[in-house]
């Protein structure tokens, strides 16, 4: 296929369990089109829903920028899941196709860890509706320790945070556990009036991984109130978290950066407040999104370096007031 080089534009998706943040940006880092839909790994949702997501996601973004399919030089799809055999396979028999060689599939931990390295090596710690610890080595090994899913692991996940604070409310109502201010915030919060009731509601729940992934917030507002059964509860998720990141360094014998991404993180909670406290490593905060890590991906790949002026263009505010107007 023939692209018009008047125009180069890139596209950059960050999928994981909850919802997929896509962009799309020119050869200068300006960021022209934000979109944001349901989740996009393929091990929580069905294939063709997954599937769908992405094409609209795609299109929606491409007119935003005014554009073609013939402008778009390169997409990097930084989906959950996606280093599996499986899953990348699905991708490319859906987008292979007609993305041909522009399509680049990778873990959506590639993206985070780009937002805090654009594109250097290093460890990404994340901490959203699941978790992992992803590293990328100097050499090009990958390691990956985590992010099994919240069946058998997930582990100081904002799914495992959240379970963890129901599991306290349940033990308090045995009387296996003291009582806990995160019972009247759960019972609010659910919409019940007894904690019994929440047997029925997470039971019955379509996808009870998200409904315990959102009460996580929960938890760090009781901590922040000195509830004792709270505070337990991030600092489990803060060791689970840590242990993540040293198991990860030790594979790798290294001392490279950690960079902290996903919701539980992204801001200054008590969770990464705790985690630094514990943490006996170099921390990256970063300043731009996963998937600002992902278009870097995507024009690192087309052969463009990211400069001081494109960094500041992919971390500026576009994609959060975007993110803003999409959420209403």
């Amino acid at each position: 296929m023939q692209l018009n080089k008047a125009r180069r534009l890139f596209i950059g998706m960050d999928g994981g369990g909850s919802k997929t943040k896509a962009a799309i940006c020119d050869e200068t880092g300006e960021i022209v089109g934000f979109a944001v839909g349901e989740g996009a790994n393929p091990l929580s949702r069905p294939w063709p829903q997954v599937e769908n997501t992405l094409r609209q996601l795609i299109d929606e973004l491409i007119v935003q920028a005014g554009g073609t399919a013939d402008d778009v030089e390169g997409i990097f799809l930084g989906i959950a899941g996606a280093d599996r055999p499986e899953v990348k396979g699905w991708i490319e028999s859906a987008f292979g196709p007609s993305w041909g060689g522009r399509l680049h599939i990778d873990n959506d931990a590639a993206g985070a860890l780009y937002s805090g390295t654009w594109g250097g090596p290093g460890i990404v710690l994340i901490a959203g509706t699941g978790s992992i610890a992803y590293a990328l080595t100097p050499a090009g090994e990958r390691h990956r320790v985590g992010g099994w899913g919240y069946l058998l692991g997930d582990e100081g996940s904002g799914y495992d945070l959240g379970r963890q604070a129901v599991i306290a409310v349940l033990r308090a109502l045995d009387g296996r556990g003291a009582p806990t201010l995160l019972s009247e915030l759960l019972n609010r919060h659910f919409g019940i009036d007894r904690p019994d009731q929440l047997i029925a509601r997470l039971y019955g729940s379509p996808n009870p991984r998200k409904d315990l992934a959102e009460a996580s917030v929960l938890a760090e507002k009781a901590a922040a109130c000195g509830d004792e059964a709270a505070i337990r509860c991030i600092n489990e998720a803060a060791r689970s978290l840590l242990e993540l990141v040293e198991t990860c360094r030790t594979r790798t014998s290294s001392s490279m950066p950690v960079v902290l991404a996903g919701g539980l993180l992204e801001s200054d909670t008590m969770l990464r407040r705790r985690l630094l406290e514990m943490a006996r490593f170099d921390v990256i905060i970063p300043q731009a999104t996963p998937v600002s890590g992902c278009l870097a991906a995507a024009l690192l790949r087309a052969g463009l370096p990211i400069d001081e002026q494109m960094k500041k263009r992919l971390a500026g505010k576009q994609t959060e007031g975007a993110e803003e107007d999409a959420h209403g």
